[in-house]
């Protein structure tokens, strides 16, 4: 179902008077605003978020900023739940003006290449990306992804899967990041590509992730190439990969078929800890443990698996 805009509360003079009356919370005061979204079935919880995250004292005009910002994010085709925890999460989205900051990002991701959809799923994930400012961030990221070797249609896809890049600086975040994979000994192409395939990997420390891992994965016997293609970025070295890689290593499988696991097939460290043992298990059971096998009996789906192997 739609937003529906509720109307019948009537904001004074100045559009951001309080509606005096005694909540659920024991609030004795609250604005327009927050009765709006009462009216609208929002939590408490949720509102005191709101009011806590405004970066000044919470009363915007409910008829000027609040019911023009949820239509419109409504129109994106957010949900109702995506347009509160949109709202919820950056509340600073009260404080942009429609016509010339809303509206106008809107439409840049649509010439950038992103479709209606994609532009409603990069907002709802990162609703600060419509505070982030054309001339000064958007337009050099997507310069600076070009300018890396990612064709445009790639860019697209960076800023529709990942749009929380658009909140990292070029300075202390992009650039060291891409000089740190070229002091690796990766070339250009091989940076685009682990930029365009590993988006996550713009977030993480160098210090304290990246460096850890790279050298971890070069331990286990993989080269640069390798490491610049193995999607498992997002995942804890110490809390995940360790423990994966030692349960292999103590079910009989060689350092050169973990190497090859990580190299050829790392989807597999996203599986649980539970899901491998027990498939090792069976495995071992029937005397078809190999590196192989591994690979693709951890990928099957529970019912191939069982009808395969019992």
């Amino acid at each position: 179902p739609r937003l529906v805009l509720v109307r019948g509360f009537a904001p004074s003079a100045g559009g951001g008077s309080h509606v005096v009356r005694r909540g659920s919370s024991g609030r004795d005061a609250v604005t327009a605003a927050e009765a709006y979204f009462e009216s609208l079935g929002w939590s408490e919880d949720d509102i005191v978020k709101v009011t806590s995250r405004y970066p000044r004292k919470f009363n915007p005009s409910l008829e000027d900023n609040v019911k023009p910002v949820l239509t419109w994010l409504a129109g994106l085709g957010l949900s109702d739940a995506q347009v509160r925890k949109s709202v919820v999460a950056h509340p600073r989205l009260f404080t942009y003006s429609l016509e010339t900051g809303l509206k106008p990002k809107e439409q840049w991701l649509l010439d950038l290449g992103l479709d209606n959809s994609q532009v409603a799923k990069a907002v709802a994930r990162f609703p600060k990306i419509c505070g982030c400012s054309l001339e000064a961030n958007l337009k050099p990221l997507v310069q600076w992804l070009l300018d890396l070797g990612l064709g445009k249609s790639q860019v697209a896809n960076v800023i529709a899967r990942f749009p929380q890049i658009c909140g990292y600086s070029l300075e202390a975040n992009l650039k060291p990041l891409v000089q740190w994979l070229l002091d690796q000994g990766l070339d250009n192409s091989q940076v685009a590509n682990a930029i365009a395939r590993q988006l996550q990997i713009c977030g993480l420390s160098l210090e304290a992730n990246l460096q850890p891992l790279v050298q971890w994965l070069l331990d286990q016997g993989l080269d640069n190439s390798q490491v610049a293609n193995v999607q498992i970025c997002g995942l804890s070295l110490e809390a995940n990969l360790k423990p994966k890689v030692r349960l292999l290593g103590a079910r009989g499988l060689s350092q050169t078929d973990i190497a090859r696991t990580l190299a050829t097939s790392p989807e597999i460290l996203g599986h649980s800890l539970q899901r491998m043992t027990y498939r090792i298990g069976v495995l071992e059971s029937a005397g078809l443990l190999t590196g192989a096998s591994f690979r693709t009996a951890v990928k099957m789906t529970d019912e191939k698996f069982a009808s395969r192997f019992g």
